[in-house]
């Protein structure tokens, strides 16, 4: 049977692949706000909501178990990751013991490119994904283990563990039942899926959002213009767009971060709290602003250097 064909050069691997790191980006696509309001204007004021989908996941370094139950209940209980409070398939343990599921691992590593323990912050250079819930890493390193991936430094102590990790990392198609699996990265797996499935990927999320390519969602046309007008129903509730360029934007950050650098803003309002997200498309309609809502200088040096109100 072949081998499973992966996205990125992966040369220093044991299992010679090539795989996806993924694209990615800041922010979580579930609390992304709607930042702009609708209209034409010369004026927007972007308001960040609040994000209704953020919670908190508590545990202990091991698993998300309750710290005053019983040793009964805890026997009974199904290990957790402290993180994503899903049951533990597959440990990860690092130098400093502490454990997370596997994926949550992956997707720090692979993803987020960070190697820091999500618990105590210690570097962990290496890890071992591993059934063992008691052992350490100390003691899963006596022995050696059979299978690993050198450009991520992660070794596994069985075949099912290794080959759950590296389909992670496969350009799979998310469409439920499809096997789909692109050598050549994003630009084959959208034609995959517009040709076999008659549907589409957000860029924006392909672009921004740090998931697996089979956690992304597929949608019809018009559900791609729900989903950047008003979200999918799970605390996302679109991408923000700038009034002035009509385009669409990740969220908030990268929508004030463009409004910042291509338009205007009152200085006078931000320093007083009234105009902190308040934009204006260019100099004009900020003079006009300023002519209407303030008092500037009609000096011609103060008129020719701006600003001066």
């Amino acid at each position: 049977m072949d081998s499973p064909v992966f996205a990125v050069d992966q040369t220093t691997s044991t299992t010679t692949n090539t795989r996806a790191t993924s694209a990615g980006g800041s922010g979580n696509q579930a609390s992304t706000p709607k930042g702009a309001t609708r209209g034409r204007s010369t004026k927007q004021s972007l308001r960040p909501r609040k994000d209704s989908s953020r919670g908190g996941n508590k545990g202990d370094t091991r698993a998300g178990r309750t710290t005053g139950a019983s040793k009964e209940e805890e026997e009974e209980e199904e290990d957790v990751c402290f993180i994503c409070a899903d049951a533990v398939e597959f440990y990860a343990v690092g130098a400093c013991n502490h454990r997370t599921c596997f994926r949550c691992n992956m997707r720090l590593r692979a993803l987020f490119k960070s190697k820091a323990c999500p618990y105590c912050k210690t570097e962990m250079e290496s890890v071992i994904y591993t059934r063992n819930a008691v052992a350490t890493y100390e003691e899963l390193c006596k022995d050696p283990l059979p299978f690993s991936d050198e450009s991520l430094n992660i070794k596994f102590d069985c075949e099912e563990a290794h080959a759950k990790s590296m389909y992670m990392l496969q350009f799979n198609c998310p469409r439920d039942m499809c096997q789909y699996a692109d050598g050549g990265g994003w630009k084959g797996l959208k034609a995959h899926a517009a040709n076999d499935h008659t549907l589409q990927f957000c860029d924006l999320c392909v672009k921004n959002k740090m998931s697996f390519t089979h956690e992304h969602r597929l949608y019809t046309k018009a559900q791609l213009r729900a989903h950047y007008s008003r979200g999918d129903g799970t605390g996302f509730t679109g991408h923000p767009q700038c009034d002035f360029c009509r385009t669409p934007f990740y969220d908030n950050d990268q929508l004030f971060d463009h409004c910042r650098k291509k338009h205007e803003q009152c200085f006078i309002c931000v320093r007083n709290g009234s105009g902190r997200h308040v934009y204006f498309a260019d100099y004009p309609a900020l003079e006009k602003h300023f002519n209407n809502d303030h008092i500037p200088c009609r000096h011609a040096f103060c008129l020719e250097k701006k600003f001066v109100v």
